[in-house]
C-alpha cells in the first residue's frame, strides 16, 4: 500500500436513507393480474352498493336484484366487448341503445309510452305511496339510471384515480335518499357498506410500492371518523327533515260529500244490519276523522289523493304507534268511506285515495261490494304517561289552532257549564277526564233522540230539561262526542271527533261481522309527544282499555267564587308543568347531546392526530439537518413511497430531486450526511447566520413535502396532516449504535 493510500483518511460511512437501518420490508403488493381483477370488482360492487338506496323505495327482495343487476350487467357487458377489441364509442352505443330498449318494452307493458313514462317519472314516483309497487311504469327510471351509471364506471374504470365509481355509487345513493326522504337508510346501513367499500378501495387497492401493513394504519381513523359522520342521520334530532314529496303536487280528487255523523242513528236504529266483516288484527275501524266544526255541523275532507302522499299541515305522530293490518269486506254500508284501522299506510285489492291530514280513506267508484286489505298505524300512548301529558305550544306548532276553533261567540250558559266542568283541574289530562265524565253523567243514550250537532242542539243536549226540550239529557254518540269537542276545545284542549265502529262480534271462522249496532263516535285529545289519545263520553261504550286516574287537585287550586281562566298565562302556572327555567338543562341536553356525541366522533379523532404530528413536527425542527431529513423520510411515508434500507440520504436525495422536482432534496440530505458523522458541535451555528441557515432548511423542507404531497390522490392529500402511519416509532438514524453498525458495515466492504 502506498503511504498515499495509507494515510489517506478512511472514507466516511453514509448515513442510510432510511432511520432504522434495518432490512426493508417484504412488499405485499399483488400481482397485477389479481390487482386488475379486483379493482374491476370493487368498481362494480360500489356502485351497486349505492343502488340499493334505490331499492329501499320498494321494500321486499326483488328490486334489491333488479338495481344490483341494472348496475352490474352493463359494466360487465361493457369490459367484455372492449375486451373484445370493439371501438369504445361503438360498444357504448349499441349497450346504451340496448338499455333503452329494455326501458322501452317496460313502459309499453304499462300501457304508456318511454318519453312519457320517463318525464313523468318524478311526479310518479314522489306521489305513489311508499314502499312501491314493484309496477313496469315504476321500474322504468331506476332501471334507466342504474344501467347508465353502470356504463360511465366502466368506462373509466381503469383510471388510476378511481373516482367515478365513489361518484357513481353516491349519484344512486342520494336518489334513493330523496325517493324516501330520507327513510328508505334510516340508520344509515346502505351508508357504512358504501364508506366501507370506498376506504378500503382507496386504501389497499392503491398502486404504489407501500407495504399494505402501513396503508391499513390509515384505514382505521378513516372509518371512526365516517362511521361517526353516518350515524349523525340517526342520532342527531330533526324536528322537520326535508322531503322531496312535500313540494310535489299530487293528483287530487275533490268531493263533496257529507259528514257521516247523521247516518249514527240510523245504523244504532237498525242494530243487525251487516256492515261489513274483517278478519286479520282485531282494532276499532275508523271511517271518517272530522276536524272542521262551524257551530252548525262537522264537516268532512273534501280533497283526497293517492295513498302515501304528505300531508302540508298536520301534528307530529306520537312516539309509540300500533300497527293493524285487516282485510275488509264491505257489505251494507253504504256511501263511498272505507274503514280502516288507522292512518292508512298501505292498501291492496281495490282503489283507494286518502286525506292526509285524517287519514280518511275513501274509494272513488262507491264502497259497495269492495274487498280489500289495508294497514294502518295510530297512536298507542303507554297509559302510564298520561296523567303527565302536556299541551302542543300554538307557536310551534300553528296547526294546532284549527283543533282549538270553535264558533264565536259561543253560548254563555255553554260557556258558563264548560267553565264550571273543569274547575279545579290542574293537567291538561285532569281536564279531558273531568270534561268526559261531565259529558257522561247520568245522560241516556238513545237511538231516538234527535240528530243534529249544531250548538243549539249540543246546549239544548246537555242543559236542556227533559220535561220541557225534546232531545234534552239524551242522544246518539254523535251528541255525546260533540258536547265533548265543543267543551274540550273551550276549554284549550286541541280536539277532533272520529266516527267508526267497535271490532265487531268474531264468528267461529276467526272473521268479525261489524253491525249497526258497533257504530260509533268518540272523541280524541292531542298531548305533545303522544299523539291523539281517545276519550269515550258515551255511556256503555267505552272499549279504549283501562286507562289512569288522574291525581286529584291540590286544595285550594281555585278560589270557590272565581271562574277559571283558560289561557296561557295559567297553562304557565300548571304546578305539573314545569316551565322553562326547570327544564332548561334537560332541553337543552335532549337537543345538543346528539350532536356533541357526533362531533366528538367526528372532530375529536382527527384533532387528536393533528395534534400528535404537530408535536412531532415540533421534535423534528429541534434536531436540526436530521430533524429535517426525518421530515422528508415522513412525507416519503405519507406518499406511500417509504425509502428503502439500502439507499443513502445522497441517493435519495438525488431520487426525490429528479423525480419529483425538489432540488431541495439534495441539500437536505447532505446536510443530514454531514450532521450524522460530523464531530461534536460541528453541526452548530451563531446568530444570524445560524437562523438564516435554520429557515433555508424549513424553506427547503417544505418544498419537498409539497412536491411529495402533489403525487399523491387528492382523497390522500386532504387526509395528509391526519395520517397516523408516520407516528410508529423508530429508532433515530443519528443515534451512536445506528453509526456504529454503518461503521461495521463498511469495514467488512473493506
Amino acid at each position: 500500500m502506498s503511504p498515499a493510500a495509507a494515510g489517506a483518511a478512511p472514507p466516511r460511512p453514509t448515513v442510510r436513507a432510511t432511520e432504522t437501518g434495518t432490512r426493508a420490508p417484504t412488499q405485499l403488493t399483488p400481482p397485477s393480474r389479481v390487482a386488475g381483477v379486483a379493482t374491476l370488482v370493487w368498481s362494480a360492487s360500489l356502485p351497486a352498493a349505492g343502488a340499493l338506496s334505490v331499492a329501499t323505495a320498494w321494500g321486499g327482495w326483488r328490486m334489491p336484484l333488479v338495481v344490483i343487476g341494472a348496475v352490474v350487467l352493463p359494466f360487465v357487458l361493457l369490459l367484455a366487448v372492449l375486451r373484445a377489441g370493439v371501438p369504445r364509442w361503438l360498444g357504448t352505443t349499441v349497450l346504451v341503445a340496448l338499455l333503452v330498449l329494455v326501458c322501452y318494452v317496460l313502459a309499453v307493458d304499462s300501457g304508456g309510452t318511454l318519453s312519457g313514462t320517463v318525464r313523468d317519472a318524478v311526479p310518479r314516483l314522489l306521489t305513489e305511496p311508499q314502499p312501491l309497487a314493484f309496477r313496469a311504469d315504476l321500474l322504468v327510471v331506476p332501471v334507466l339510471a342504474c344501467g347508465l351509471v353502470g356504463l360511465l364506471v366502466a368506462l373509466r374504470s381503469a383510471r388510476p384515480a378511481r373516482v367515478a365509481p365513489v361518484v357513481g355509487a353516491a349519484v344512486l345513493y342520494a336518489g334513493g335518499a330523496l325517493l324516501t326522504g330520507g327513510r328508505g337508510d334510516r340508520i344509515g346501513l346502505v351508508a357504512v357498506l358504501v364508506l366501507l367499500l370506498t376506504v378500503l378501495g382507496w386504501v389497499l387497492l392503491d398502486e404504489t410500492g407501500e407495504p399494505r401493513s402501513r396503508r391499513t394504519l390509515v384505514v382505521g381513523p378513516l372509518l371512526v371518523v365516517g362511521v361517526g359522520f353516518v350515524a349523525s342521520s340517526a342520532l342527531v334530532p330533526t324536528e322537520r327533515p326535508f322531503d322531496p314529496r312535500a313540494v310535489v303536487e299530487p293528483p287530487v280528487f275533490q268531493t263533496e260529500v257529507a259528514s257521516p255523523l247523521p247516518q249514527l242513528a240510523a245504523w244504532t236504529a237498525n242494530p243487525d244490519v251487516e256492515l261489513f266483516t274483517t278478519s286479520g288484527d282485531s282494532a276499532p275501524m275508523r271511517l271518517v276523522v272530522l276536524d272542521d266544526y262551524d257551530g252548525a255541523q262537522w264537516r268532512a275532507a273534501t280533497r283526497y289523493g293517492p295513498l302515501g302522499i304528505e300531508a302540508e299541515e298536520t301534528l307530529p305522530a306520537g312516539a309509540d304507534r300500533a300497527r293493524f293490518t285487516v282485510a275488509v269486506r264491505v257489505a251494507e254500508l253504504g256511501g263511498s268511506w272505507l274503514p280502516s284501522p288507522g292512518d292508512p299506510t298501505g292498501a291492496t285489492g281495490t282503489e283507494t285515495l286518502v286525506d292526509p291530514r285524517t287519514g280518511t280513506v275513501l274509494a272513488p267508484g262507491g264502497a259497495g261490494g269492495a274487498e280489500y286489505e289495508i294497514t294502518g298505524v295510530v297512536d298507542a300512548a303507554d297509559p302510564a304517561t298520561l296523567p303527565d301529558a302536556r299541551l302542543v305550544d300554538p307557536e310551534v306548532e300553528p296547526v294546532v289552532e284549527q283543533y282549538l276553533a270553535t264558533p264565536t261567540p259561543l253560548p254563555y250558559e255553554l260557556g258558563a257549564y264548560a267553565a264550571s266542568v273543569v274547575e279545579g283541574t290542574v293537567t291538561p289530562y285532569q281536564r279531558a277526564l273531568a270534561i268526559e265524565q261531565a259529558v257522561r253523567g247520568e245522560r241516556a243514550l238513545s237511538d231516538r233522540a234527535i240528530s243534529g250537532s249544531a250548538l243549539w242542539r249540543v246546549e239544548d243536549f246537555l242543559l236542556g230539561d227533559p220535561a220541557t226540550t225534546a232531545g234534552a239529557q239524551e242522544g246518539t254518540s254523535e251528541q255525546f262526542a260533540t258536547a265533548f269537542a265543543v267543551i274540550a276545545r273551550h276549554t284549550g284542549l286541541p280536539t277532533r271527533v272520529v266516527v267508526g265502529f267497535r271490532p265487531g262480534d268474531e264468528r267461529p271462522d276467526g272473521t268479525r261481522v261489524v253491525r249497526g249496532e258497533h257504530a260509533l263516535a268518540w272523541p280524541e285529545v292531542y298531548f305533545s309527544g303522544l299523539g291523539w289519545v281517545p276519550f269515550n263520553p258515551t255511556p256503555e261504550q267505552d272499549f279504549f282499555g283501562e286507562r289512569p286516574e288522574a291525581p286529584p287537585p291540590p286544595p285550594e287550586t281555585v278560589p270557590a267564587d272565581e271562574t277559571p281562566q283558560f289561557d296561557e298565562e295559567q297553562e304557565a302556572l300548571d304546578t305539573d308543568d314545569p316551565g322553562p327555567e326547570a327544564t332548561a338543562g334537560q332541553t337543552w341536553w335532549d337537543r345538543w347531546a346528539g350532536y356533541a356525541l357526533v362531533g366528538g366522533l367526528v372532530v375529536g379523532v382527527p384533532l387528536l392526530l393533528l395534534l400528535a404530528r404537530l408535536v412531532r413536527s415540533t421534535l423534528h425542527r429541534t434536531r436540526g439537518a436530521a430533524g429535517a431529513w426525518a421530515e422528508v423520510l415522513d412525507g416519503l411515508v405519507l406518499a406511500g413511497r417509504p425509502a428503502r434500507a439500502s439507499q443513502t440520504a445522497p441517493e435519495l436525495g438525488d431520487h426525490l430531486a429528479m423525480r419529483f422536482s425538489a432540488p431541495g432534496a439534495v441539500a437536505l440530505a447532505r446536510d443530514a450526511d454531514a450532521a450524522a458523522f460530523a464531530p461534536a458541535g460541528g453541526d452548530a451555528a451563531d446568530g444570524s447566520a445560524g437562523r438564516s441557515e435554520g429557515r433555508e432548511r424549513r424553506r427547503r423542507v417544505r418544498e419537498v413535502r409539497r412536491a411529495l404531497r402533489r403525487s399523491v390522490p387528492l382523497w390522500r392529500r386532504a387526509w395528509w396532516a391526519f395520517d397516523p402511519r408516520v407516528l410508529r416509532p423508530r429508532p433515530r438514524a443519528d443515534e451512536p449504535q445506528a453509526a456504529r453498525r454503518q461503521e461495521r458495515e463498511l469495514t467488512r466492504a473493506r
